[in-house]
């Protein structure tokens, strides 16, 4: 055997099959470079995160994504560095192996007690092991909501280039995102008068968002309560990403487990270029039509009625610049879509063109179940004008959501008053 092959090879045994002692320093670390050149650490990161960093506390997030993308890399590590490592996962059980792009074996796991990670020249006809989880039901674990919750947030972290950072209030997590502008920081303290088309989709979609600040930055997200974190830290920070960084091509699909989303999984469609999301993939093939013209409108119609969620919000939008006439008869259609959504595109653009005509279609929408339409559609009335519409807002004034209870109740208190 050669003095280059004498230096691959491992002898010993761990968890009943054969491997190495501890590589030399040396070879993980060319190894290491090896791997970041071949752009194989997606692949390594998604093996980490699927077996070992589920159950990371949020508070050691940020740190451990930076030693993890440092290790991969031709930047250098020491044992000090793997001493960190060790530190910020804490103790467990479990050891994996797995082949990148084979040529490469990494294996983690911990060591009696202690994290490593090591990577080494696969050996020859060496396929994908089994995960050798020690004392651990792997299968149970990976089951639960809380795991399945984690490893998403892992997975996100290391597939955008947002990293979500504790603060002092524990409402709030800030978001670092690179830079988005270099005006002074913008507060939102709700979804009223948002002049930010990206905060307001973060209102819009998440209904437990209590406020937004853009920093020059960062993007820091307050939320009614603390304790909803644990549910929505995933699906926050993957709207924050689109939204912010510019880079959807980056984004891992979206969560199976529940989120704020009421469409039915079936209705969800693949986007059809690499790189857009569903809803951008609808402005770019429907963005450029103009309702003012009959051939254009005859498109929209259509996409209204589309089996794509994204193509009928867009329709709903586009809608505003069409005869009133044919927007209020789509409109009226688009109010009962069961895509929540779809409904809100259509409020929201109601509201936008400050029609008298479309006031029936607005006090309908103040029986929605989604308590943001309600919101919405009240604001839209009382731009109108409240008293025309008192009887049926009344009963909002004990509505169960506190945004609609506090809007009728100014706009009930104000319309007395004058």
């Amino acid at each position: 055997m050669d003095e280059a092959a004498h230096d691959w090879e491992r002898v010993g045994i761990r968890h009943g099959r054969s491997v190495g002692l501890v590589e030399d320093d040396a070879v993980r670390d060319q190894c290491r470079r090896d791997v970041a050149g071949r752009g194989l650490v997606p692949d390594a990161a998604a093996h980490l995160t699927r077996d070992a960093l589920g159950h990371v506390e949020f508070s050691q997030l940020a740190p451990l994504k930076g030693l993890i993308k440092q290790f991969f890399s031709d930047r250098p590590w020491t044992t000090d560095d793997d001493q960190a490592l060790a530190d910020l996962m804490g103790t467990g059980e479990g050891w994996w192996s797995h082949v990148l792009g084979s040529d490469f074996e990494l294996e983690f796991g911990w060591r009696d007690g202690h994290f490593r990670i090591e990577l080494s020249a696969a050996p020859l006809g060496a396929e994908l092991a089994s995960p050798a989880a020690s004392g651990t039901d792997v299968g149970e674990r990976e089951n639960s909501i809380e795991h399945v919750g984690r490893v998403e947030l892992m997975a996100d972290t290391f597939a955008t280039a947002v990293v979500p950072e504790a603060t002092p209030n524990p409402r709030t997590i800030r978001f670092v995102t690179g830079p988005i502008h270099t005006g002074p920081s913008r507060w939102y303290a709700s979804a009223v008068g948002v002049d930010d088309p990206r905060a307001a989709a973060l209102f819009t979609e998440f209904d437990a968002i209590d406020n937004v600040l853009v920093g020059p930055d960062f993007v820091a997200v307050g939320l009614h309560r603390s304790n909803d974190w644990e549910a929505l830290l995933a699906p926050v920070l993957r709207l924050v990403a689109t939204q912010f960084t510019g880079t959807p091509d980056s984004l891992p699909p979206a969560p199976t487990a529940p989120t704020m989303n009421d469409e039915p999984a079936s209705s969800r469609t693949v986007p059809s270029r690499a790189g857009d999301t569903d809803i951008e993939r609808a402005w770019r093939e429907l963005g450029t039509l103009r309702a003012d013209r009959p051939a254009d409108l005859d498109r929209i119609l259509a996409a209204r009625s589309s089996s794509n969620i994204a193509d009928r919000q867009v329709a709903a939008r586009l809608l505003v610049d069409a005869d009133s006439a044919v927007a209020q008869l789509a409109w009226d259609e688009l109010l009962a879509d069961v895509s929540r959504s779809v409904r809100r595109a259509t409020v929201d653009a109601m509201v936008d063109t400050e029609r008298g005509a479309l006031r029936p279609l607005l006090e309908r929408a103040l029986q929605d179940a989604d308590p943001w339409i309600r919101w919405k559609a009240l604001r839209g009335l009382v731009g109108l004008g409240i008293e025309p519409s008192r009887e049926v807002v009344t009963p909002l004034a004990t509505d169960t959501d506190f945004r609609v209870r506090l809007e009728a109740g100014s706009a009930l208190h104000e319309s007395t008053e004058y």
